[in-house]
């Protein structure tokens, strides 16, 4: 995401409004599969790497760690070290003390992808992959409860800010996995603060945070207080024009910049247009 800066300096004044064609599903990362929720769980929390999407072709690149992955063994065994001080959005799950993100959280993060009782549609990018984590899973569904404090070793905190794991063989296509828009961190004690409810209670350490949601109908993101921010710092495709002109617009200027965005749900393409027409949106994406 470029360089880091030391704080972010988001323009409450600055909305940006767009429609979503269908309604969401929710809020909570592991339990959601529809473009439009991926889109605003996307804003709401940080994974461990995402893409840099103007390089050609896209690559990864750090998101909450402080750089790629260490590979060893061929793809066996990755780890992750964290940017330290990176703060959940304040809540009152919290009790009023600021929430560091740690390791551990991906490692609670990774595991409820298995725990049957939420239904994970991505649980299969995990299935098979890490030693132990499905026999978790397997005793949960006769039990009725996973285990989130069993210890596994080839899924472990190496200390606060290190996340080690060890797959059940080589892949080297692993870090496209944990850069999907589902293995954002969350907090435990968020979730289960708002268990039966996590949908409706996103907290996460992204750049913005849930501010009003009215289901099907609108949803409100305004700029998290606790984000650290980063510097507008992308290549491009050198001689493409249009890259060119985005990064002498953007290049240099601390992120983000919009403080507020308002989402409407609207159906029909008509409805859609006319909004746009008349100024009350700012987006639109032609069929």
């Amino acid at each position: 995401l470029g360089v880091p800066a030391a704080k972010a300096a988001p323009d409450p004044g600055k909305v940006v409004r767009l429609a979503f064609d269908t309604a969401e599903s929710g809020f909570d990362p592991v339990r959601i599969s529809d473009g439009n929720s991926a889109t605003i769980v996307e804003a709401i929390f940080e994974r461990l790497l995402t893409y840099d999407y103007l390089a050609r072709p896209a690559k990864l690149v750090p998101m909450a760690t402080e750089g790629m992955p260490d590979v060893g063994d061929g793809g066996l065994t990755y780890t992750f070290r964290l940017q330290p001080g990176i703060l959940f959005t304040p809540d009152p799950a919290f009790k009023g003390v600021p929430r560091e993100l740690v390791a551990q959280d991906f490692v609670y993060t990774f595991m409820r992808f298995l725990d049957p009782a939420n239904r994970a549609p991505y649980a299969f990018m995990l299935e098979g992959r890490i030693k132990g984590l499905d026999a978790l899973a397997a005793r949960a569904k006769t039990t009725g409860k996973f285990d989130y404090d069993a210890k596994l070793p080839d899924l472990e905190a190496v200390d606060r800010h290190t996340l080690r794991v060890r797959l059940t063989q080589p892949d080297l296509n692993f870090p496209n996995i944990v850069a999907h828009t589902s293995f954002g961190a969350v907090a435990r004690e968020v979730i289960e603060a708002y268990a039966g409810s996590t949908e409706a209670h996103p907290v996460g350490t992204g750049a913005y945070r849930l501010a009003e949601w009215k289901r099907a109908s609108r949803i409100v993101l305004t700029a998290n207080p606790a984000y650290r921010g980063f510097t507008w710092n992308f290549a491009g495709n050198p001689g493409d024009r249009r890259d060119e002109t985005l990064i002498a617009a953007m290049k240099g200027k601390r992120m983000p910049q919009v403080g507020r965005v308002e989402v409407s749900i609207v159906e029909e393409f008509q409805s859609q247009w006319l909004a746009f027409r008349q100024k009350q949106s700012d987006l639109l994406n032609l069929p």
